[in-house]
């Protein structure tokens, strides 16, 4: 299933007053955001906001699309899956293109002809 992202909600606010309608407690930020869409420090907290207090409402607007807790995403963004390889220099290339495809923090050292890398692979952010 599908994720609402944040791009989809800010849209569904700008373009549908059904969708802006169902959330009376926010309308006075909703009607700041309305008049200055491009504004980042109004637009990503009335966002976040609507989803964390409202994921009832976003998922009735979204059917069949997966909200997301944002608490549960940052808890999985900060796991670590480490993996360390040590090796020749003339074995950095192979070693490195059989890694997998995805986002990666690498660290590297050299001491001589020797090459230690450690690597943290990143999930993906919704």
């Amino acid at each position: 299933m599908s994720k609402v992202n944040l791009l989809e909600i800010k849209q569904a606010l700008l373009n549908d007053g059904r969708f802006r309608d169902s959330f009376p407690d926010l309308k006075e930020e909703i009607l700041k955001f309305v008049q200055n869409p491009g504004c980042p420090s109004c637009s990503l907290p009335l966002i976040r906001k609507i989803i964390n207090q409202y994921p009832q409402v976003v998922q009735e607007y979204f059917s069949g699309r997966e909200v997301v807790n944002e608490a549960e995403e940052v808890k999985k963004l900060m796991e670590n899956h480490w993996s360390v390889i040590s090796c020749h220099v003339d074995e950095l290339e192979q070693k490195l293109r059989s890694l997998s495809t995805g986002r990666k923090q690498i660290a590297i050292a050299r001491f001589e002809e020797q090459v230690t890398i450690v690597i943290n692979e990143l999930d993906l952010v919704y």
